[in-house]
């Protein structure tokens, strides 16, 4: 009787130590471990001039949780709950690399209007700098945030190209790259500037409408691999739920298992292959 009643005070001492100490203690390590990573996220953010508010950086700290829960329903084992773990630890970073996608399109959209306002500012008689400016007035964000953080870097006391170069680290493509090397080579040669832009107009805007041409001519190519990449995984889980012992013998049998990795490993390797072929380098 002193053994059970030793037992139970121990699991008892145990359960309040776990609940009182051990789990605030993860909680808060976890807390603060999410606003350090929520700090540096929303900083990475805001230099790319996206602001967020903290009710939608708080799913952050939502995701691992409820895509856990999700992970186990789905799955109805453990295995589930790390997957959908660490899916909600990722799924933060595919969401800012999103965001980013989205707006240096929206950003390349607009060079052509950019270049076009600068080139007609020119031929009236302006400065460049003048010209950034009619260009920050006239053309709707992001282009008008980047332009404008050029100006006021040059107020700062920043060169001009100094400024230029660092548009070129913040919009990495190549059509910023092109821009920025022939107006930085044009004012140092001394070059007609209006023409270049002019002549930079053409080129990008031809550019841009061969790169729409080839992403449609891609669009059955790539569609082919969102099909490929889901039907194996499509398939094997409706095989389970009409009888789960079917694949009973792949599981427990170490040649099975070895065949399943390697199935595994070929379905990587085909989704980034036919990933790689039917995406067009920015």
């Amino acid at each position: 009787m002193t053994i059970y009643i030793t037992v139970f005070i121990s699991v008892v001492l145990l359960v309040l130590f776990i609940s009182e100490v051990v789990i605030p203690y993860i909680l808060r390590r976890y807390k603060k471990a999410q606003d350090t990573r929520a700090t540096e996220i929303s900083a990475t953010l805001e230099e790319s001039f996206i602001f967020w508010e903290k009710k939608r950086m708080l799913l952050f700290y939502i995701f691992p949780f409820a895509l856990s829960a999700l992970g186990f329903i789905i799955a109805r084992h453990y295995v589930g709950i790390f997957i959908g773990f660490v899916i909600g630890l990722i799924m933060p970073n595919v969401v800012i690399g999103i965001a980013k996608r989205n707006r240096l399109k929206q950003f390349r959209s607009q060079l052509v209007d950019t270049l076009m306002i600068i080139s007609s500012s020119l031929k009236a008689g302006l400065s460049f700098l003048q010209s950034i400016e009619v260009l920050c007035d006239e053309m709707p964000p992001p282009a008008s945030q980047e332009f404008n953080l050029i100006l006021s870097e040059n107020k700062l006391g920043v060169s001009m190209e100094v400024a230029l170069k660092k548009l070129r680290q913040r919009i990495p493509t190549e059509e910023v790259n092109l821009i920025v090397t022939s107006i930085l080579i044009a004012r140092e040669s001394g070059g007609n500037l209006p023409l270049v832009l002019s002549r930079l107009t053409d080129t990008i805007r031809d550019n841009l409408k061969l790169k729409e041409k080839i992403a449609t001519l891609t669009l059955q190519g790539r569609m082919q691999g969102i099909i490929m990449m889901i039907l194996p995984i499509g398939f094997a889980y409706f095989v389970y739920k009409q009888n789960p012992g079917h694949f009973d013998v792949m599981i427990q049998t170490e040649l099975g298992r070895k065949l399943l990795a390697l199935v595994v490993c070929l379905q990587i390797v085909g989704m980034i292959l036919i990933k790689k072929i039917s995406t067009m380098r920015a």
